[in-house]
């Protein structure tokens, strides 16, 4: 057993694992499933770095002769040491504070998207013990009702929650015109889903990329263009994935969707009955370019930064096909907590970071110059420019 070859000793524990690494390795296109678990795979390498250096050197490559092969070191390379750091939280972050804008009210008041569930309901109630103002936007009244009475118990706040469906522009329109009024502080735009069914939404539009994207863009726009004080600081977070990081690590990511070219972002917009994990990816880069171009704009006390919480189990997954979904629950070990995830959005609330820089979990991370190059941010700004809310 301990002298199994590579290629046997992963077939034995994990032939999804080695299909997908062939064919990332040999850069050929992967499937929308292999796609859909490259976070779990990255996280998996990072706890196996770890693994291995717990123990003797002889002890380890007793119980983990794989790990020590030159095949896996490399991958490992590749894959683990861009994202060190990957679990842990830094709880001693140093924490920046944004000013309430109006004398009348203590703390910074709080719009969180996808608030109800998730790593949107951790940040929620975090944010709620600190006494923040809080509004949480969902489609379930049930869970919201829940956040609400666990903030109300636990912390003596009560959040407001809107409800509505982010994935019908109609709703989006209302809900926009709604918040914008609201003078926030701090705009986390962190709302998402992943292989919804049907793929297609009922106003003939991509259900990922209208939910996750679109209605970001039409939210964000419109309270920027409703801003009426311009020395009151606003600052939007956005929640993005590890996609960002790893999608140019080979020239299979940009065949597959390159930000550069318009073409790539009006066939992502294209409505199918099917909606993908590949749809959810360049959501995400969508939302760090969406970022990078609020960032970039130079607004008067305007900022906004990206993040990625973490590599996370959360209900968005429980659309994935069956066997999709035990290859990631059997990665969960190597995951971030939902806890953590949490305290990541709020760090990501509370720290600000300039243009070019986004959060890999707590740590500040350069974004691949893809992201925002004058190139891909015009080619996203001419395609998604006609969803500004005009009225």
């Amino acid at each position: 057993m301990l002298h199994l070859g590579f290629n046997t000793a992963i077939r034995m524990s994990f032939s999804p694992f080695q299909r997908f690494l062939y064919n990332f390795e040999r850069e050929k296109t992967l499937s929308s499933s292999e796609f859909s678990l490259v976070p779990f795979f990255s996280a998996i390498f990072r706890k196996t770095n770890k693994m291995t250096s717990s123990v003797s050197s002889s002890s380890s490559r007793l119980l983990f002769p794989l790990l020590h092969t030159p095949q896996w070191a490399a991958l490992r390379t590749k894959w683990a040491e861009p994202i060190r750091g990957f679990k842990t939280a830094n709880t001693t972050a140093p924490v920046f504070t944004i000013r309430a804008s109006s004398t009348d009210r203590k703390m910074p008041r709080v719009l969180i998207t996808g608030g109800t569930d998730g790593i949107g309901r951790e940040a929620a109630l975090k944010l709620a013990a600190e006494k923040h103002e809080i509004t949480i936007s969902g489609r379930d009244p049930k869970k919201a009702k829940d956040v609400i009475e666990q903030c109300q118990a636990k912390f003596n706040n009560t959040p407001r929650f809107i409800q509505t469906d982010l994935s019908l522009a109609s709703e989006v329109v209302k809900f926009a015109n709604e918040v914008a009024d609201e003078q926030y502080d701090i705009c986390i735009l962190n709302a998402g889903i992943m292989n919804p069914k049907p793929g297609r939404t009922s106003e003939d539009r991509e259900a990922t990329m209208m939910t996750n994207l679109v209605s970001s863009y039409m939210i964000a726009h419109k309270i920027l263009d409703t801003r009426n004080d311009e020395n009151r600081p606003l600052h939007f977070v956005f929640s993005t994935s590890i996609f960002v990081k790893f999608h140019n690590a080979t020239p299979l990511g940009l065949r597959f969707f390159n930000p550069q070219k318009v073409s790539d972002w009006q066939k992502s917009l294209v409505p199918s009955d099917v909606s993908g994990p590949g749809k959810y990816a360049i959501s995400k880069i969508g939302l760090a370019t969406l970022s990078s171009s609020i960032s970039l704009a130079n607004l008067p006390n305007v900022t906004a930064t990206s993040v990625h919480p973490g590599t996370v189990y959360t209900n968005i997954m429980s659309n994935l096909p069956a066997r999709q979904q035990f290859y990631i629950k059997l990665a969960r070990p190597f995951t971030t907590s939902l806890s953590d995830a949490g305290a990541n959005l709020v760090r990501a609330a509370k720290n600000p970071l300039p243009a070019g820089k986004f959060y890999l979990a707590e740590k500040p991370t350069k974004l691949p110059a893809f992201v925002y190059s004058d190139l891909s941010i015009a080619a996203f700004e001419e395609v998604f420019e006609q969803f500004k809310i005009r009225n």
